[in-house]
């Protein structure tokens, strides 16, 4: 049998992916590196990574090619003789890590070290190494900053250093870009008082002088941050009169964002509660009131605009479920307020009757019978004098004596 006899009933080769061009073996490389195609959202700003770095071990050509592909990512390394950081930071912020371990030098695919020690006193012989990615830098910078709105001793006992590198290890004094190194580095001006920032690497000069100067400036106060969150609610408040609901309803969630409720969906977050309930709010439109309660009320205004928007778009779903975010707050408050100290809810009678009358219709389009009726009801106890809200009463009255409706079920 000849050669081209035997090669044509032989099975056909099998598939390689060195058999690949080096463009295809470089996107597969990125679909199994990348941090950014390797992300899982699992929301309000947690994530977790998936790299399949089993591959850097096939061969010695697949792990030089994979790891080539491996260092455009942007990666940072955490050290930390900070025993509880993990608890308090990365498990309580639902921080995203890479990787983890005991290793106290910077892997050599790290843009930056950031080493977080207190009163400059590092033990070295208990060291906690994380790995994350640039892309949540600021969401480190964050957790941090809350953890030192809790403890007024935090800041003044941390200190910060960054070292920047070159992670292709071309030369030892290789400048990192600035825009990569204003990436880097300018996070962290949200910590403000910290006991040292030490910068190390071959830096420009001029961005570090930028991040010590951005420190130096005082964060917002509880007052800015319900201020800044207040005109928003304005902007909102116009989008919604001009017809654009879609757009109102982005901006609302911009005002949530801006006071530190983190929105997504229909998943809610609430951060910094510490910083808004201290002292009278000083300066803007609410000098004088208590933060805590300022804040809430304008998340409650916040939340029945967003379902009266819904409303307007007719996605009744969605209407319903800001509804009950909208009335939750409301009973919350009336209870908790009357248990601490008698302090009146700032949310008026007027403003319940609003929500529950929104919430009535949100149940009556999605034929939710027995909250139509709790809401209507309700609505009718803070506002008896409304025309509109007094005939469905009386609808709701007649639908009774015919017995459509069990009034046991409505008190349930």
């Amino acid at each position: 049998m000849d050669l081209q006899t035997l090669s044509s009933v032989l099975p056909p080769p099998r598939p390689s992916l060195l058999g690949l061009p080096l463009e295809l073996r470089n996107e597969i490389y990125r679909n199994l590196l990348s941090t950014g195609r390797n992300r899982i959202d699992l929301g309000l700003g947690r994530a977790r990574y998936s790299l399949q770095t089993a591959v850097l071990a096939t061969n010695r050509q697949i792990h030089d090619e994979a790891t080539a592909v491996l260092r455009e990512n942007r990666f940072i390394n955490i050290v930390t003789s900070w025993t509880s950081f993990k608890q308090d930071i990365l498990v309580q912020g639902k921080f995203p890590i890479i990787a983890e371990g005991d290793d106290r030098s910077p892997s050599p695919e790290s843009h930056m070290l950031v080493a977080l020690d207190f009163m400059g006193d590092v033990d070295t012989s208990r060291l906690y190494a994380y790995v994350t990615c640039l892309a949540d830098l600021p969401h480190l910078c964050r957790l941090l900053f809350y953890a030192s709105s809790l403890s007024p001793n935090f800041s003044s006992l941390l200190h910060v250093t960054l070292a920047i590198r070159d992670p292709q290890g071309r030369a030892e004094k290789t400048v990192v870009p600035k825009a990569l190194q204003e990436a880097l580095m300018m996070p962290f001006a949200v910590l403000k008082g910290l006991h040292g920032l030490t910068i190390k690497g071959a830096r420009n000069k001029a961005v570090e002088k930028e991040l010590r100067k951005a420190m130096g400036v005082p964060n917002p106060t509880a007052a800015d941050y319900l201020e800044a969150a207040a005109g928003l609610k304005d902007a909102g408040n116009a989008a919604f009169k001009a017809g654009d609901y879609a757009l109102s309803i982005r901006i609302y969630i911009q005002a949530y964002e801006a006071m530190h409720f983190i929105v997504e969906g229909k998943r809610f977050a609430i951060m910094l509660d510490g910083y808004f309930a201290s002292n009278p709010l000083t300066g803007g439109r609410f000098d004088g009131q208590r933060g805590d309660l300022v804040r809430h009320h304008l998340g409650s205004q916040l939340s029945w605009n967003i379902l009266a928007a819904y409303l307007k778009t007719e996605d009744w779903e969605q209407a319903y479920f800001w509804g009950e975010r909208a009335i939750s707050d409301i009973e919350y408050a009336d209870v908790q307020q009357s248990i601490l100290d008698g302090t009146p809810n700032l949310v008026t009678g007027a403003e319940k009757a609003k929500v529950y009358w929104r919430m009535a219709v949100a149940s009556q389009a999605l034929d939710r019978k027995q909250v139509w009726a709790r809401s209507l009801m309700k609505a009718y106890m803070f506002a008896p004098q409304d025309k509109i809200i007094g005939r469905e009463m009386e609808a709701l009255e007649k639908r009774l004596q015919r017995q459509e409706l069990d009034l046991q079920d409505l008190k349930s």
